[in-house]
C-alpha cells in the first residue's frame, strides 16, 4: 500500500484550492506587499499558485507558469517582503489546520525558493540572525 502524498494528506484539490484562494486574496490585499500585484490578474495568480503548490505537494499537476526567477525578475522584492508573504502563508495554513508534515514541507519549500524570488537572497531581515552574524564577523576579525 502506498503512503498518501502530501497533496492527499492535505485534502486534495478542494482543500488546496480553498487555501490558495484565501492566501492569494490576503497577499493581494496586504498593505505591505499588495502593491506588487496592482497589475496582476488575481485569477491567473491563483491558478499558477495552485499548480505550483499541487506539484510540490505530490499531485500529478503540471506547473505551466514561468520559472520563478524569470517571473519575479522585474520586481524588486526584498527579504522583508518575502518574509511577509511567508508569514501570510503560515497564517493561512494555520487557519485551514493544515497537517504539520504538509505545513513543514510547504514552508521549507517556500524558503528554499527564496533566492529565485528576492533581490537580496542573503538578507532575511531577521534581527536575531543579523546580530548573530555581526557577532560572528566581529569574532573573526579579532
Amino acid at each position: 500500500m502506498n503512503n498518501p502524498s502530501l497533496f492527499e494528506q492535505l485534502g486534495g484539490e478542494p482543500k488546496l484550492r480553498a487555501i490558495i484562494d484565501r492566501f492569494v486574496d490576503r497577499v493581494f490585499d496586504d498593505v505591505m506587499i499588495g502593491f506588487f500585484f496592482r497589475r496582476a490578474n488575481r485569477q491567473r495568480i491563483k491558478a499558477k499558485e495552485y499548480e505550483f503548490a499541487a506539484g510540490h505537494l505530490g499531485a500529478d499537476v503540471e506547473y505551466t507558469g514561468r520559472p520563478l526567477a524569470e517571473a519575479h525578475a522585474a520586481h524588486p522584492i526584498m527579504g522583508g517582503q518575502f518574509l511577509r508573504r511567508l508569514k501570510i502563508l503560515e497564517e493561512v495554513l494555520d487557519e485551514f489546520e493544515v497537517p504539520p508534515e504538509v505545513r513543514r514541507h510547504w514552508v521549507l519549500h517556500t524558503e528554499a525558493n527564496r533566492g529565485q524570488v528576492t533581490r537580496d537572497a542573503g538578507s532575511d531581515c531577521d534581527p536575531i540572525a543579523a546580530a548573530q552574524r555581526a557577532r560572528s564577523t566581529k569574532e573573526q576579525t579579532r
